[in-house]
């Protein structure tokens, strides 16, 4: 029975993974389902076992997607500050996202006149900052969830936008503009984005570490580089914002 759900599991991220591809030579909104099916290596009848429109597909894209965060963040050094970790898990999904990006691009482009898909990504956004705010290990229970989620929300779809056009090797480009937006967030909401977990300590002589983040350790090389990687995590360092808090 193991074997039957992994299996499962594989054989949707599978077809996940072709459509995306497909979309980014193609486009989205009018692509056959058997179309994908061919493009993944199986029979229509097992697509549909799967996923019945291509609404459903993007949303387990978007599912294989935060899996693979969650994965790229499990590694990561527990003794980051919050901002930190929260900086690492965008980036996590970012490279994620990378070997997909024409795909990306594409859907993203499309978006307007594909109300069901739009509606699929919108409802799929608080899902995946939850586990965000999860892989970084940061508790956002209580009354404040809603603002924070809501706030980096704005975080990630301001950063997103810069990376769909972002064509350096090392993303720098992206990686100053999310510094930039969790530096203006942090100070929305008093510099912090809830205590983390573990609990650290919070200075009586005000807000902690609002002014200028230290250097990120150096993160994991992705272990199969699409031919439009970045260069490996060990060769580039966090962008300073641009001026100082």
């Amino acid at each position: 029975m193991a074997e039957t759900k992994e299996s499962s599991v594989n054989d949707a991220d599978i077809i996940a993974a072709a459509a995306i591809r497909l979309a980014g030579e193609r486009g989205w909104r009018n692509l056959p389902m058997a179309d994908i099916a061919v493009e993944a290596g199986i029979e229509p009848g097992t697509l549909m076992r799967y996923y019945l429109c291509r609404p459903e597909i993007l949303d387990g894209f978007e599912r294989m997607i935060d899996r693979r965060m969650l994965a790229g963040a499990a590694a990561g050094d527990i003794d980051d500050k919050p901002r930190d970790r929260l900086f690492d898990i965008i980036m996590e999904r970012l490279d994620a996202l990378l070997p997909y990006r024409d795909g990306v691009r594409r859907i993203t482009r499309e978006l307007p006149f594909d109300p069901a898909s739009a509606m699929v990504l919108a409802a799929s956004l608080p899902r995946s900052v939850a586990r965000m705010f999860a892989g970084a290990r940061i508790s956002i229970v209580g009354p404040a969830m809603p603002l924070k989620l809501a706030v980096l929300s704005g975080v990630y779809l301001a950063t997103f936008r810069v990376w769909l056009s972002d064509e350096s090797q090392d993303l720098g480009k992206t990686m100053a503009a999310l510094d930039r937006q969790l530096d203006r967030s942090m100070s929305l909401i008093c510099g912090t984005f809830g205590r983390s977990k573990p609990s650290e300590p919070v200075h009586s002589d005000g807000p902690p570490d609002v002014v200028e983040p230290e250097p990120v350790s150096s993160r994991r090389a992705p272990s199969d580089q699409p031919k439009n990687a970045r260069a490996p995590r060990a060769t580039r360092t966090r962008k300073k914002p641009a001026t100082a808090k």
